[in-house]
Formats: C-alpha cells, sequence, structure tokens
C-alpha cells in the first residue's frame, strides 16, 4: 500500500501519519510532499494509491494536485484534510476528484475512520463539512425556485476558458491551450465572475452550468 501525504505543516503532517498507522495494515509505505509541485512529481514518477491532500500550500491549492492525480491512468483514492470549510472550496475538492472531504479540527478517530473508507474506495464526508453542505444544498434549492434571470452574454472567448476550467485546466494550462497570454485568461475569468455574480471559479462553473452556459 503506498500512502502520498500533501501537507507543508510537520504538525499536521505527524497526525495524519498516527492516523495511518491506526487504520491501515502493514505493509505501508508513506511519502511526504509539502508543495504542489512536488506532490504532482511523485504522481507522475511512482506508484500512489491514497493520496491524503490538505488544500493550502505554499506554492498553490492543493485541489491542482487533486485534478492531476485524477488525470492518471492509475489514479489513486483521494480525501481531502484540510482546515478549510467554506463550501464553495469543498464542491470544487470534489468536482476535482476527491472522494471525501475531513477537516483537520476532527477528532483523530473520524480522521481514521475516514481514510480507512476512502482507501476501500469508498466516500465520506465528515459531519463538519457535511454541515457546511447542507446549508450549500438549501440555499442552491432556494435559489432555484427564484424567478429565472436572464443568462449572462459571455463572448466567445469567455465561454471557451469556462468549457477548459471545467474539463479541469488551470489557467496557465487554458492560456497554453488557447495560444494567450496568462494574464489575458485572467481578464476573461474577470469578466465571467463580473457577468454571473460569483466570487470564485467554483461558483462560476456552478452558474454556468445552470445557465447552460458550458
Amino acid at each position: 500500500m503506498h500512502i502520498l501525504v500533501l501537507e507543508d505543516d510537520p504538525d499536521a503532517r505527524q497526525l495524519v501519519h498516527e492516523a495511518i498507522a491506526a487504520c491501515v495494515p502493514p505493509p505501508f509505505s508513506i511519502q511526504d510532499a509539502d508543495h504542489v509541485a512536488q506532490c504532482r512529481r511523485l504522481l507522475d514518477t511512482q506508484r500512489c494509491d491514497l493520496l491524503l491532500a490538505d488544500l493550502s500550500l505554499p506554492d498553490g491549492s492543493g485541489i491542482e494536485a487533486i485534478r492531476h492525480a485524477a488525470r492518471l491512468a492509475a489514479r489513486p483514492n483521494v480525501l481531502v484534510i484540510s482546515s478549510l470549510a467554506d463550501e464553495d472550496v469543498v464542491v470544487e475538492a470534489i468536482t476535482a476528484g476527491a472522494s471525501g472531504y475531513v477537516s483537520k479540527h476532527d477528532p483523530a478517530s473520524t480522521i481514521a475512520h475516514s481514510i480507512g473508507i476512502t482507501l476501500a474506495g469508498g466516500s465520506c464526508i465528515s459531519p463538519t463539512i457535511a454541515q457546511r453542505l447542507v446549508g450549500l444544498l438549501r440555499r442552491t434549492a432556494s435559489a432555484a425556485c427564484a424567478p429565472a434571470a436572464p443568462a449572462a452574454q459571455l463572448t466567445g472567448s469567455e465561454r471557451k476558458v469556462l468549457h477548459l476550467a471545467a474539463q479541469g485546466h488551470n489557467y496557465r494550462q487554458i492560456a497554453q491551450l488557447t495560444g494567450t497570454q496568462p494574464s489575458t485568461i485572467y481578464t476573461h475569468v474577470r469578466h465571467v465572475y463580473e457577468k454571473l455574480q460569483v466570487s470564485n471559479l467554483a461558483q462560476a462553473l456552478f452558474e454556468a452550468r445552470r445557465q447552460r452556459l458550458v
């Protein structure tokens, strides 16, 4: 059993190691990465059965590593272990390919139990995170009952950026695929946010799908 831990905080990493030892039968191996780039290199070069990922890393979001793992031929199971509990972040992580999501503030037994479920191919969300998602679903349902607003008028370039983002590409990759500069992509994204009246990519993709723009 080969486990990769993406975590830059030494104390949090130790807690994850202890949770692994409490629920994973030997033999198993653990490799640590404290940057997204390092995690992606390890995923490309070494076997990984389970990825345990934090989201706040020095060089970006762990969601980038989750998307990378999801594109591998031998795709590992993925569990997010993060102190971030924002509903949009949770949805984005699961959409990217995570099988479950637990909070670092959850009891050690909950984290260990979640690791075991994810390793077995199951999905789990801790009660802390589930409560936030229930609130999101309620707000989404209320919005769905409201009178429909006219669809946003996006340009062809803005639709293209959204379409590629929905496929899991980051902004740098979108710039390469479209033959434009990253600054141009950021400008398109800013305009999309303004037109859709959202503040992040997860909200933009949700709203674009609701309006059938992608």
